[in-house]
């Protein structure tokens, strides 16, 4: 009893010293202060990150593919899958993509692209050149369509619904 007495009167001290130190610079809470509004500056005079001027434009070097083999068309609960397969020119061929060339009069015309390996010129069999890209597109994009064309270097593959 003797030694609670002064230690709850030390803890009741030291709890009321509290209130000051939450004020204080000791308090890593009051470092900053408390937020201000401040005005904007109007929109002329704010520079933008990215100039107007400046535009991105991204020069799609591949060429096509040198003969389309298969045209595949996978309903999906979303859309279309369209998978085609072609036989490449050389051996080493890459980044292989179906990219939309036009849509005239309910045919969409993709075009088969490759970009192919820099001093790399290796022809073995045609199994082993093959190359299989697809490409998903939605019902919406589908809406008006009625035949899908596929385009190569030397030929060309349809589907038609």
């Amino acid at each position: 009893m003797r030694a609670t007495l002064p230690l709850l009167l030390c803890a009741t001290l030291t709890v009321t010293g509290c209130a000051r130190v939450s004020e204080s610079r000791f308090n890593p809470l009051n470092w900053f202060g408390s937020s201000q509004a401040t005005a904007l500056a109007p929109a002329s005079e704010r520079r933008p990150l990215v100039p107007a001027t400046r535009s991105t434009q991204v020069v799609d070097t591949r060429g096509a593919i040198s003969q389309i083999n298969s045209l595949v068309i996978e309903k999906t609960p979303d859309g279309a899958l369209i998978r085609a397969t072609g036989t490449a020119s050389t051996q080493g061929q890459f980044n292989a993509q179906l990219v939309p060339v036009s849509n005239e009069r309910g045919t969409l015309t993709l075009a088969f692209k490759i970009e192919a390996a820099a001093g790399f010129n290796g022809v073995n069999s045609a199994y082993s050149r093959q190359v299989t890209v697809a490409r998903f597109m939605s019902f919406a994009e589908l809406a008006n369509v009625r035949t899908i064309r596929v385009q190569g270097a030397t030929n060309a593959r349809s589907a038609s619904r």
